[in-house]
């Protein structure tokens, strides 16, 4: 009988120690929830939602924009093709329909605010303004049956991608070099365009790369593939649209990779006479 009673204390002790434990962790439980719920409830309240994040990235583009388009003065092109999206192309001869194929975007002739073209995919998820994806994707088919393997590694962006894709390149031009602010964003602005300054913005621009040599430097001028698009590619509408030797009129290095459509009479023109597009329409607008 007292084995039984001391059994019997013991066993309750046992119950009530493990009571307690189940209280203590509800209680931890019920403390650690309420501590991530706070946390959660204050990212929601103080975190910016997505329309503040575009409105302020809008805001920003718009003003910046604006501070280009007052520095035409400086451009390299006439001040009669600068910032306007039809006027480079009707002062090539070309009516209002077909004027779109000449629009000048460049680092002093920025897009018009707002300005979104209607699109259609190439391949592999990347997109070309719908007016002129048909010849892209001919030149393309063409190259490939000459035995060549061309890469799309870039067509159109959002302004919100060459965002991204700018700071990244300043912040990289910082790391490398020291430089901050403006010095920076000029430097890095020779490799990457501001935002609303890029062709690939505008949707008439596409990168095309060697899918066995993929790295964008000027070695990618030596591929078969660069090759047959130097010489072939104007009878597709397109230029090479950052040549050697013409940073000073496009304000952009040499790119191998960077083609531009502008319709065939005027990609003849541009190719053969080795220029680059603000020196043709430099000259049309002269004549």
């Amino acid at each position: 009988m007292r084995r039984y009673r001391e059994y019997e204390q013991e066993n309750r002790g046992a119950r009530k120690r493990r009571r307690k434990q189940a209280m203590q962790r509800k209680i931890l439980g019920f403390c650690v929830f309420t501590f991530l719920l706070g946390v959660l409830c204050g990212k929601i309240v103080f975190a910016k939602s997505p329309k503040e994040e575009s409105e302020k990235m809008t805001a920003e583009y718009t003003e910046n924009t604006k501070e280009l388009s007052e520095q035409n003065s400086d451009s390299p092109v006439s001040d009669g093709i600068a910032g306007n999206l039809l006027a480079a192309g009707e002062a090539a001869g070309e009516d209002r329909d077909e004027a779109w194929k000449l629009t000048l975007v460049n680092k002093w002739n920025p897009m018009e605010n707002g300005y979104k073209p209607a699109v259609a995919e190439i391949e592999n998820n990347y997109y070309f303004d719908a007016r002129a994806v048909g010849y892209l994707q001919e030149m393309l088919a063409d190259g490939r049956r000459a035995g060549l393997d061309f890469w799309v590694c870039s067509a159109y962006r959002t302004i919100e991608k060459q965002t991204q894709l700018f700071e990244d390149k300043v912040r990289r031009v910082t790391a490398e070099t020291g430089l901050t602010g403006k010095a920076a964003e000029e430097k890095a602005g020779t490799e990457v365009a501001y935002p609303g300054t890029s062709e690939h913005n505008l949707g008439l621009a596409v990168d095309i790369v060697a899918r066995d040599y993929q790295i964008l430097d000027e070695k990618q001028a030596r591929t078969e593939e660069a090759q047959w698009l130097k010489e072939n590619c104007w009878k597709y509408g397109f230029i090479l649209r950052y040549p050697t030797d013409k940073t000073e009129e496009t304000g952009i290095i040499f790119e191998p990779w960077h083609y531009r459509y502008v319709g065939e009479k005027a990609a003849k023109e541009i190719m053969e006479q080795g220029i680059c597009l603000e020196e043709y329409l430099n000259r049309v607008q002269a004549d």
